[in-house]
């Protein structure tokens, strides 16, 4: 917690925005998951997502450009969809509908389409690691709204997501590691409609 409210703090004195000032091999890295992110037909997966309260959930992710879904069945039902600025979570074992806006969730930086690290997003790390590889972004003109790391296989040299970490600006932390990763998969665009309430 204290490392990742350190790093937004940093972060929120620097108004550079995009990527340019990464090494030349970071920058082509950054081109190469914006273009994978934009060429998703449809990706679906099994997740498994850790809270700010340490509780574990889980169920079914599915995503295109703009859009999310997550079909909760661990603790219980719940399904979250998000896309068009906004996030809509239907807790269906209380009943409760809640609504957020993307404009201050990190998650509305994955949700941005097309998606383009420059202008209005920061790249703020690159790293890489042995078949994998995962970036962090932020909003640039107000880095501590949140961040977000984005995680990928890398593979002889194709990408695969295979997780989100975040923290939001009340320093609540939240990560989704993906497994069975199907790209390529036809979804209803319905799926993504918000649901009602």
């Amino acid at each position: 917690m204290r490392r990742a409210l350190f790093a937004l703090l940093l972060l929120s004195g620097c108004a550079t925005s995009g990527y340019d000032r990464l090494p030349k091999a970071d920058q082509n890295d950054v081109h190469r998951i914006e273009a994978y992110l934009n060429g998703i037909q449809g990706l679906q997966a099994a997740f498994i997502q850790h809270g700010p309260d340490a509780g574990e959930s889980g169920g079914r992710f599915s995503y295109i450009p703009g859009h999310l879904r997550l079909d909760y069945v661990v603790p219980h039902p719940m399904e979250l969809v998000a896309g068009d600025g906004h996030l809509v979570l239907d807790d269906q074992g209380t009943g409760a509908v809640t609504h957020l806006s993307l404009r201050h969730n990190p998650l509305g930086l994955l949700l941005k389409h097309p998606i383009r690290f420059d202008g209005d997003i920061q790249v703020t790390d690159v790293r890489h690691g042995n078949g994998s590889l995962q970036i962090s972004v932020a909003q640039a003109d107000n880095p501590s709204q949140g961040l977000l790391t984005l995680q990928f296989s890398d593979v002889n040299g194709q990408l695969s997501l295979i997780g989100l970490q975040g923290v939001d600006a009340r320093q609540h932390h939240f990560g989704v590691l993906l497994s069975d990763v199907k790209q390529g998969v036809v979804i209803v665009p319905s799926v993504f409609t918000p649901p009602a309430g």
